[in-house]
Formats: C-alpha cells, sequence, structure tokens
C-alpha cells in the first residue's frame, strides 16, 4: 500500500489505544461497567453514576484509576449490606484519581464501587458531542477490557450513539433514554450524543447482521456503495474468521476527526477517509472492518511482546486477504509488494529497528517496518503452514480470543497446532526479531 499516510495509521491506533500507556502495577482489574448519565443543556455536563465491578488481590488497600480531574465528584463509595462506606480519594497527577479501600473491604476479592460525578461539557450546545477514552469521561484502569451498559437520558431532539449493541430507546414525557450494551469485554467506551436529525441514518442488512451508516454531507447513491462495500467486507470476515461478535456494526461521518476512529461495533471516519470513499478508494474501510475481529474483537497486549505486530501488521494482513478474494491473486500480491516497497526504502538505515523492537510506530522508519514489513512476515507463515491451516489458526484464535487480550506467545502457541514440523513457529520468530528481510 505505497505513499499510505503514516500519520493516519498511527492516528488511528492513537485513538485506539486512549493516548498514553499507564502502568497498572496494582492487581485491580475492572470487570464492567453499569453507567447512567443524563444530559443537562443548561449546565452543560452530563450528570453521570457509575457501577463498576472490580476483582482485586486480597493484600490490595489502594490503587489508581485514569479519571478526568475536571469531573465534580459527588461521592466514591462502596455497597454494603447495612448502606454505604465512603472511600477516601485524591488525585494526585493530572488525571490520576488514588484511591484507599476501606480496612473492613481490604480482604474482599470481589467489590462494587460507586461513581457519582458531574462531566462538564465545552460542546454542548453544538450539534454533536462526542467523549471518548481520552476525555476520560468515565474512570478506568488503561490497558484494561470490560463489558457495560450505558443508559443515557437525554431532552427530546437529541439521539445517542455508542460501542456495543443498541438495545432499546425509551420514550418519556419530556425525554428519551438510550441503553446500549456489550456483554463481552470492550477497550473503550465512546459517547456520542448528537440533535436529531444532524444525522441521516441509512441501515443494510447484512447477512444476520445490520450495518449502520450516520452521515452529514454524503449522498444516498454514495452511501449506498459504502454499505455495499462494508457488508461485502463484513461478509468475508464472517465466513472467513468467525461470526461478528455484535449484531450490528455502525459507521459514523466525522469531518473534523483526522483519520479513522476504531471502537468495537463503532468506527468514527474522518474526512480524509470519507472523501475516499466517495472516489471509491475502500483501503481504510477494509482495515477498519477488519479490525473488528483483530484489534477491537480479539485483543492484544498494549506494549507486551508483539504488540504492534499484532496490532496493525495483523489486521493489515487480513485486508489483504479480502482483496485476494475480491479482487484476485494479482491484487493481493500486488497490494503485499507496495507495502514492502515502503519498506525496502528504510531496510538497512540506521533508524531501522526489528519488529520485536518497536516500541511505537511514530516514526517513517518504524510505521514502514510494521505495515510493511509486518504483513510480508504473515504472508511466509501462511505459505509455510498452507491455506487450510492458515484459516483454522485464525478461526480458533478468534474462537478461543474474542473479548480476550491475546498475548504474543500465546498467538505462537495456536500456530504450532497447525506447524508440523515446527519451521513456520521458527521462521516467524527469526523474522520478527531480526532487522532486514529474511533471505527465501
Amino acid at each position: 500500500m505505497r505513499g499510505y499516510n503514516l500519520k493516519i495509521i498511527i492516528f488511528t491506533l492513537f485513538v485506539l489505544l486512549g493516548h498514553n500507556a499507564f502502568c497498572q502495577t496494582l492487581p485491580v482489574k475492572i470487570t464492567s461497567y453499569d453507567i447512567k448519565a443524563s444530559l443537562n443543556l443548561l449546565g452543560s455536563e452530563l450528570q453521570v453514576a457509575v457501577t463498576l465491578e472490580l476483582e482485586k488481590a486480597d493484600t490490595v488497600s489502594e490503587f489508581e484509576m485514569i479519571f478526568n480531574s475536571d469531573a465534580k465528584i459527588g461521592a466514591v463509595r462502596f455497597p454494603m449490606k447495612d448502606g454505604w462506606v465512603d472511600v477516601p480519594y485524591e488525585f494526585t497527577g493530572k488525571d490520576t484519581l488514588h484511591l484507599t479501600v476501606p480496612s473492613e473491604l481490604v480482604s474482599n476479592h470481589n467489590l462494587s464501587l460507586d461513581f457519582k460525578y458531574t462531566f462538564p461539557l465545552s460542546e454542548s450546545k453544538g450539534n454533536v458531542i462526542m467523549l471518548d477514552r481520552g476525555h476520560r469521561w468515565y474512570p478506568l484502569i488503561l490497558d484494561q477490557i470490560v463489558k457495560f451498559k450505558l443508559t443515557v437520558s437525554v431532552p427530546k431532539g437529541y439521539d445517542v450513539f455508542a460501542a456495543g449493541d443498541f438495545v432499546e430507546k425509551q420514550d418519556f414525557r419530556n425525554h428519551f433514554r438510550f441503553v446500549w450494551e456489550s456483554k463481552i469485554p470492550v477497550f473503550k467506551l465512546p459517547l456520542i450524543i448528537a440533535k436529531s436529525g444532524f444525522y441521516n441514518e441509512t441501515v443494510k442488512k447484512c447477512g444476520s447482521k445490520e450495518i449502520y451508516f450516520y452521515s452529514s454531507t454524503i449522498d444516498k447513491e454514495t452511501k449506498d456503495k459504502i454499505l455495499s462495500e462494508a457488508c461485502s467486507v463484513l461478509k468475508f470476515y464472517n465466513e472467513s474468521i468467525g461470526e461478528y461478535h455484535h449484531n450490528r456494526l455502525s459507521l459514523m461521518e466525522v469531518p473534523e476527526l483526522e483519520g479513522t476512529n476504531i471502537t468495537t461495533a463503532l468506527l468514527m471516519v474522518g474526512r480524509e477517509f470519507i472523501n475516499a470513499f466517495k472516489q471509491g478508494q475502500y483501503d481504510n474501510l477494509h482495515l477498519s472492518i477488519a479490525c473488528q475481529w483483530m484489534a477491537a474483537g480479539v485483543f492484544f497486549k498494549f506494549q507486551g511482546k508483539g504488540f504492534w505486530f499484532l496490532q496493525l501488521s495483523l489486521p493489515h494482513y487480513l485486508r489483504l486477504m479480502y482483496l485476494e478474494r475480491t479482487k484476485g491473486k494479482d491484487a493481493f500480491a500486488q497490494g503485499l509488494q507496495d507495502g514492502l516497497d515502503a519498506y525496502k526504502e528504510i531496510a538497512g538505515s540506521e533508524k531501522e529497528v526489528s519488529i520485536m523492537d518497536v516500541d511505537f510506530p511514530n516514526s517513517k522508519e518504524k510505521g514502514r517496518v510494521i505495515y510493511g514489513k509486518g504483513p510480508y512476515v504473515i504472508d511466509k507463515v501462511r505459505r509455510q503452514i498452507g491455506d487450510e491451516n492458515w484459516d483454522k489458526f485464525l478461526k480458533e484464535i478468534y474462537k478461543d480470543f474474542k473479548g480476550k487480550i491475546l498475548t504474543y506467545d500465546e498467538f505462537i502457541n495456536y500456530l504450532s497446532k497447525y506447524d508440523r514440523d515446527g519451521t513456520a513457529v521458527v521462521k516467524l520468530n527469526k523474522m520478527v526479531s531480526e532487522k532486514g528481510l529474511p533471505e527465501d
């Protein structure tokens, strides 16, 4: 994919990961959220109540969460059989909330934690309010995936969009109540509130699934073409990897966005790629939907061994597999070669690193190692084990790890099941740990 805009690739992953790495060393895990929010237009704020289900080691007496320090916290507390116990807390830095577990609960392994707060909305007077993980609008621990239920009440004349599955819209006298949910873990919880009528909704039935397209500038003919392409891609991955894990996939036009914000079951697409779609250039659409299976379906351990290889090279290769199915082997080979040619321009330079040594694809050299050399390495493995085994391998890791975090070592263990003589695993480990291209 010669000439692919590296800045766009990085931004896509940047928003997917939530902007900053945070080393959470204490053994505390959030397993689910139950979030109830209400839009207060007069006060330009969200009024929020969140219940988090936690698992923790029975020795943990304090831990940290990431939460917007501009939020006005009304209460943080643990429910007890006979009432509530307040949780001592303080912001110890920008968006870092330190919490102390009351002594009577320290030995508990499972806990519920309640937050009540108001969240300021600086853009509540516009057509769209868009909150993402980077806004820290809900308390979180970075590098964790969670189940969630999100219930949002808004005045009539507003609609609500989120990740996961749409459950229902309730009509009350003065307001609507929208419910979104994911029963398998996701990485982030975006919340979008838009004035009714701002987005035009178009729906396409795609087998047992539906694809929704919310747009404000795209004509019906172009939307129909984009939806047809998206449906074709979704059907391909349904067949080649496994059934999509949500009942719908939503595409949303966000002109002010740079790149594509990929989250589970929701793709927020920026101006540059919308313009490309209008011209029938769908590479980013193919890649973004591929990520619904590998990156926002099966998740990978952030900054763990081989993270960027799994997070970016693998979805890029899945994109090429779709190209192979629809355009033929020559188109696949050309797509693979385009990325490889871009990599060869930096191969052997002082700034080249091995795939395993890419800490973040924030330079031309690192980016081309990941999206140019990475797919080439994967293709070598596929050819080594054969197409039939490759297809079985993808289906098995998706079946076993959707809604879970897959490590590189687990990836290798599953691959070894289809690598009869062990040569594919040896070759892969060698190719990702060394600079340059392997000799055929």
